[in-house]
């Protein structure tokens, strides 16, 4: 059995899980959020995998730009976010305090502690001196994903709102996060990745009873597949989530919303360019139900030649390999006729 722990790197209480990273995983990837999102250039490349070097000072800045979740800081989860906000009034959040910077949340993350809690405020005052903030790339992705998350929450016709502050707050203690960085149990906790989307997915559930429809944001990658596919299923194979799927019979090929990452891999691997990812409405249930839907149907028949099943598209059974073969090769074909 596979020893996962022999895959992460650690520096200190933040962690990267190699085998759940897309750019050490898939060579049709070419992901570089966490070294976008790095002002220490913590991320580096041996032998052509992604690594973590001994530099990375743990401000969990990138975290919140990963699409598969493998970066995580020891001691910090949105459920004790969640747990705040819920439990105090006129929440701010801040990077002082218990809480890493707060790059580290991703917009669907964002969204989730609105869906679950209540209205809430952050301050972004930090930013200005932050040595972690190189060229404002940090501060103006939070802002980006706060605005998108409000905009969500306000799509689903609800009235939680995340606002940010121009006032510092009050200072906390950074004692308590400070504490867990250098507990012993850091050397010894296994980490590994929990499913992209999970938090929001959850709340949606326990938020909205009823179909809605939303469209154009950034964590939904509704996909459409053309005539041209042939049913090679590359896609299928290689899509890290398994959002691209069969049904019994591999006629249909089947996409949950809910699963993809818009990682682009099943784009970059189809040799057709028949997968696409579209503008569409979504639909929230499906979405956090993870509900599939059929993308194309394939008619299935026998090629009369190499007798394997092949996606049949009108005119002679035979598919297009033996096609492209007794095309290629149709003067040896006449050259042994003759030959009778």
């Amino acid at each position: 059995m596979l020893d996962r722990t022999l895959y992460i790197d650690r520096t200190g209480a933040f962690a990267l899980d190699r085998l759940s990273c897309l750019r050490n995983e898939y060579a049709k990837n070419e992901c570089e959020e966490c070294l976008t999102h790095c002002s220490e250039n913590a991320f580096v490349f041996e032998q052509g995998k992604l690594r973590l070097s001994a530099v990375c000072t743990q401000c969990g800045a990138c975290m919140g730009a990963c699409p598969t979740k493998a970066l995580s800081l020891y001691g910090f989860s949105i459920e004790k976010v969640f747990e705040s906000i819920v439990k105090e009034g006129n929440v701010t959040l801040s990077c002082q305090g218990e809480m890493p910077c707060l790059g580290a949340l991703s917009v669907d993350e964002w969204c989730a502690l609105l869906l679950e809690g209540k209205s809430f405020s952050c301050t972004l005052l930090e930013c200005a001196s932050c040595q972690h903030n190189h060229a404002g790339v940090v501060e103006q992705s939070i802002r980006k994903r706060i605005e998108e998350a409000n905009a969500f929450v306000a799509a689903l016709h609800k009235n939680e709102r995340i606002t940010i502050v121009t006032h510092k707050p009050q200072e906390p203690s950074r004692r308590a996060f400070f504490k867990r960085l250098v507990t012993p149990a850091i050397t010894t906790t296994s980490h590994f990745s929990e499913a992209p989307l999970t938090h929001l997915k959850r709340a949606l559930k326990k938020t909205v009873s009823q179909s809605v429809t939303v469209e154009n944001f950034s964590f939904l990658y509704p996909k459409a597949i053309l005539q041209s596919c042939d049913n090679c299923k590359e896609c299928v194979q290689f899509c890290p989530t398994h959002a691209l799927s069969y049904n019994t019979q591999q006629s249909d090929i089947l996409f949950q919303v809910g699963k993809c990452i818009g990682c682009g891999i099943c784009e970059s691997i189809c040799h057709k360019e028949a997968i696409q990812t579209i503008e569409k409405e979504v639909d929230v249930i499906d979405f956090a139900y993870d509900r599939a839907q059929v993308l194309l149907s394939h008619d299935l028949q026998v090629c009369h030649t190499c007798k394997c099943a092949f996606s049949y598209k009108g005119g002679e059974k035979i598919c297009e390999r033996c096609a492209c073969f007794e095309k290629e090769h149709s003067e040896m074909f006449l050259l042994a006729s003759q030959s009778h």
